[in-house]
């Protein structure tokens, strides 16, 4: 049974190799639908035994179109397919799995990488997680990690199959390294924060963090203006200064859309049930019709909320 349930918890999170980095496994491109890989000569046993020494991360001389994060994300899929209680069951139903992925010439290459990632993740299950919150022992925690990788795969295989992982985990740990040191400014942290986001991240995954960042930013100005009542004209003059005047009017046209469900609802909720049956099938779509009753039980929890409040005191 314990064996069972390691190989269900591989299968459900392949990518759990470096958890802390984020969801930037799933981003990978798909395999199947890259150029054809450069001519390998080498064959799959050999391909299949880990590496005697350790080396360091480098870039393959030329591209090799198999050896990309989309590759993991096949294999995670192909563990969660295979049902498999052990290394032997998952080995026997690879081939048929991976050729749901992938095209004929990568299967046998692509089958070594496979059994190698297993094993590597075998070998994972006895490193200790790191402590939540101690910057100093995820980075510790992220070598060990990396050498294990070193013992399994080659050089150019790390970089293809886990290279965008790898710097997104040490920009991670640049930033909490950076959030927890009291030593320095804000204007320093902010400096160091930027120039690790600048040598580690992608401008891909630059471009998705500073989307991030920005949504964050808009519903924490909107809680605030939303707090203090402002009027259509504050909010537009608020976030045209922040956002520009094209993200301000998008923006405006939310806070009416908004509106005007809230007023529907407001007219639901008054109506007498009679009224109700007729109302919801006048006033709201299909799509509409399936939201309303979480928007009215929200409605609810949140008007409760002030009276619970004031019984407690």
């Amino acid at each position: 049974m314990a064996s069972r349930t390691r190989w269900t918890l591989w299968a459900a999170g392949g990518a759990l190799l470096l958890a802390v980095g984020g969801g930037w496994l799933a981003a990978g491109s798909d395999v199947a639908d890259l150029p054809a890989p450069m001519p390998e000569t080498q064959g799959t046993a050999a391909a299949a035994a880990p590496s005697p020494e350790p080396r360091p991360l480098a870039a393959p001389a030329a591209p090799d179109a198999l050896l990309s994060s989309g590759l993991i994300a096949i294999f995670d899929q192909v563990l969660s397919e295979a049902q498999a209680d052990s290394k032997a069951t998952l080995m026997a139903r690879a081939p048929a799995l991976l050729a749901r992925h992938l095209r004929e010439d990568w299967r046998v290459r692509a089958l070594g990488l496979l059994e190698r990632y297993v094993d590597m993740h075998e070998a994972l299950v006895t490193l200790p997680p790191p402590a939540p919150g101690d910057p100093a022992q995820l980075r510790r925690s992220l070598e060990a990690r990396e050498a294990l990788r070193r013992q399994y795969f080659r050089p150019e295989e790390i970089e293809g199959l886990f290279g965008d992982q790898i710097r997104q985990d040490r920009f991670m740990t640049e930033k909490l390294e950076a959030l927890a040191n009291t030593a320095l400014t804000p204007e320093q942290r902010t400096a160091a924060l930027a120039q690790s986001e600048q040598a580690w991240l992608s401008p891909e995954q630059r471009e998705v963090r500073r989307e991030a960042v920005a949504h964050g930013d808009v519903m924490r100005q909107t809680e605030a203006l939303d707090a203090r009542g402002a009027s259509p004209q504050e909010r537009f003059a608020a976030r045209s200064e922040v956002y520009g005047h094209e993200v301000a009017s998008n923006l405006a046209a939310l806070d009416q859309q908004n509106q005007e469900w809230n007023a529907r609802i407001d007219r639901y909720a008054r109506a007498s049930e009679a009224e109700q049956a007729r109302l919801r099938e006048t006033l709201f779509n299909d799509t509409e019709r399936l939201r309303l009753n979480g928007a009215l039980a929200m409605r609810a929890a949140g008007a409760r909320k002030p009276a619970a409040t004031g019984n407690g005191s």
